[in-house]
This record gives C-alpha cells, sequence and structure tokens, in this order.
C-alpha cells in the first residue's frame, strides 16, 4: 500500500470514529441525518450496463441497472470496511441478495423470451430448465444453485447457526463470478440464436 494511501485510510479512520462517535447526538440534536456525499465515480451510470442484456426491454434493462447500482455501492463498502464477528457474515449476505436477484431476473427474462420456461416457474426450476436446454453448463447450474441456497437466508427461520466472518467478501465475489459466467452464457446463446 502505497503511503499516500495509508495516510488516506488513517484520517478516514480517525474521521469516521469521530462521526460514529457523534451521530447519536446529532440525530437526537437535529433530527436529520448527516446526509454526507457518496463518492464520485463509484456508482456506474445506468447506461452504462445495458448492452450486458441485449435480451432485455429497456424497461427491465433499467431496473436490472439500478440493481447494480446498489451492488457498486454494496461493492465499495465491503472494500472499504472490515466488519467481523457475526454481524459480517450477515452484512456480506445482505449485500449478496441483490445480486442474486439480479441472476434471477436475467435467468427469468430470459427463459421466458425464449419460451423455455412457463411464467410461473420458480428460480431452481429455471434454472434447471436453462441447463437442460444446453443454455447454461452443468458447472454453471451448480454455482446458480449454491448462490440460490445462499439467497434463501433471506428466511430467517430457514437460518442455521450463523458463523464468523473472516472479513474476506467470498460469498460476494462468488455471486458476481455466477453474475458474468450467467451472462456470457446467455449472451452467446442469445448471440448463437438471434
Amino acid at each position: 500500500m502505497d503511503k499516500e494511501l495509508k495516510e488516506a485510510i488513517d484520517t478516514f479512520l480517525e474521521s469516521s470514529q469521530v462521526i460514529a462517535d457523534s451521530l447519536p447526538g446529532h440525530i437526537k440534536r437535529n433530527k436529520e441525518c448527516l446526509r454526507i456525499q457518496f463518492p464520485w465515480g463509484v456508482i456506474r451510470p445506468l447506461n452504462s450496463h445495458y448492452s450486458r442484456w441485449p435480451y432485455l426491454s429497456q424497461r427491465r434493462k433499467r431496473t436490472v441497472a439500478c440493481t447494480i447500482q446498489l451492488c457498486d455501492v454494496n461493492q465499495w463498502h465491503l472494500n472499504v470496511w472490515k466488519i467481523g464477528l457475526t454481524a459480517g457474515t450477515m452484512w456480506e449476505w445482505h449485500c449478496t441478495v441483490p445480486v442474486v436477484a439480479v441472476i434471477e431476473t436475467l435467468a427469468y427474462e430470459f427463459g421466458c423470451q425464449f419460451k423455455l420456461i412457463n411464467e410461473d416457474a420458480k428460480f431452481k426450476k429455471i434454472i434447471n430448465t436453462l441447463q437442460s436446454k444446453g443454455v447454461i453448463s452443468p458447472r454453471i447450474r451448480k454455482q446458480l444453485h449454491e448462490l440460490r441456497e445462499y439467497r434463501n437466508g433471506i428466511h430467517l427461520y430457514l437460518q442455521g447457526e450463523v458463523e464468523m466472518h473472516n472479513g474476506k467478501p467470498q460469498k460476494y465475489n462468488d455471486a458476481i463470478r455466477g453474475l458474468r459466467n450467467l451472462e456470457r452464457a446467455l449472451k452467446r446463446y442469445y448471440e448463437n440464436n438471434c
């Protein structure tokens, strides 16, 4: 790590602790949040994503791109903050869910457009059908099922014991890899069949 970045991190850490210590009193007195500007350039423009999904309608492209912008914010936070313990595990899960939602939406929309699935198909069935129809490989199918099961943690009553977080966003990175693999497979199928 270079000296300038290290100094910026030290200053940032010190400032963020002052903010954390002062924020409850500020909110109580002023009845408002701080509203600090999020760093410029972290959130990519909506239209920078549209070419990734030639098989989606303009309306759906926008919805998915809005979710990708949330992922940009989450990814920035995951790469900046070190949150351990069980809170880190739950936070990483919370950041990963929108990525899996994008995966599910792309798979569903693609399957409907190519008449590979029924409109009432659930995520598990969509994944299996895309693999059986040759759209995705067995490896991607396995990867997507693992992500689907991870996402199903939204049903807290199904969750087992929450593990301690190791400080690395492994599950989030797995979801990003799964998204990229799915996007490549869908685009390849689209280009070969349209």
